[in-house]
C-alpha cells in the first residue's frame, strides 16, 4: 500500500541550485533525485480507502496566499550519533507556518489526523545516508556549504503525493494539487497632482 505525503513543489531554478549543492556520491549514500526535491509539509502514512476522499475534500478547504521563502544553509538529521539525512534549510516565515497549521487543522477535523509532536522543521532532503560516511566527510560538506542561499523562491501550490518503493527508491505519483491564492494586488488611480493614489487591495 502506498504512503501519502503533502509537499510544496519548488521552481525549476531552485532545483538547479539544489542539485548543484548536493554532496558528492559516497558509499552508502543515495542522493535525492530531482523529482524528490520539494518542501515536505506532512507525512500522512498509509491511508485507508474510506479516508481518501475525506482528505482531498479537507485539503480543498485550505485557503492561503502564495508566498516566497528563502532556502538557506545545509544541515543533517542523525540517529544514534550517525547522520541519516542531509538537507537544505528553509527559513521559517509566518505564511509557511500558517499554511502548515491550517492543513494540520483541516486534516485533524476531517480524519482525526495527529501531527507529529516535535516542532515543524522546514527543509529539503538532499541525500540519505544508509551507512556511516567516511570520517569528517559530512562535517566538511556542511562547513563548505554553510553559506548556501537561494532567496525569494515563489511557492504557489501544495500537492498530495503517494509513494511506493521500487528497489529501495521511492516512486512518486501526484494525487491532487491545491493552488494557493494570488495575493490581492492594489488598484491605482491618478490623483489631481499627477501622482498615483492607492485605492487599496483589489477584491479577489
Amino acid at each position: 500500500m502506498p504512503s501519502y505525503f503533502l509537499v510544496i513543489p519548488l521552481t525549476e531554478e531552485a532545483k538547479d541550485h539544489l542539485v548543484a549543492v548536493q554532496p558528492c556520491d559516497l558509499p552508502g549514500m543515495r542522493l535525492a533525485g530531482r523529482q524528490e526535491l520539494h518542501l515536505t509539509l506532512y507525512s500522512l502514512g498509509e491511508l485507508a480507502p474510506q479516508y481518501d476522499e475525506a482528505v482531498r475534500k479537507a485539503l480543498a478547504t485550505v485557503k492561503a496566499n502564495a508566498f516566497t521563502a528563502t532556502i538557506s544553509g545545509v544541515g543533517k538529521f542523525q540517529l544514534e550519533g550517525e547522520p541519516q539525512v542531509l538537507w537544505a534549510g528553509v527559513e521559517s516565515n509566518s505564511s509557511l507556518i500558517a499554511l502548515h497549521s491550517s492543513i494540520g487543522a483541516a486534516l485533524a477535523d476531517a480524519v482525526g489526523f495527529q501531527p507529529e509532536e516535535h516542532p515543524y522543521t522546514p527543509h529539503i532532503t538532499l541525500a540519505h545516508l544508509n551507512s556511516p560516511a567516511p570520517p569528517d566527510a559530512v562535517e566538511r560538506y556542511l562547513e563548505d556549504n554553510m553559506d548556501f542561499l537561494i532567496p525569494s523562491v515563489l511557492l504557489k501550490t501544495f500537492v498530495l503525493y503517494s509513494s511506493v518503493a521500487v528497489d529501495g527508491i521511492p516512486q512518486y505519483r501526484k494525487e491532487a494539487a491545491f493552488p494557493l491564492l494570488e495575493p490581492a494586488s492594489s488598484q491605482w488611480c491618478m490623483g489631481t497632482d499627477g501622482q498615483k493614489v492607492s485605492l487599496g487591495p483589489r477584491p479577489m
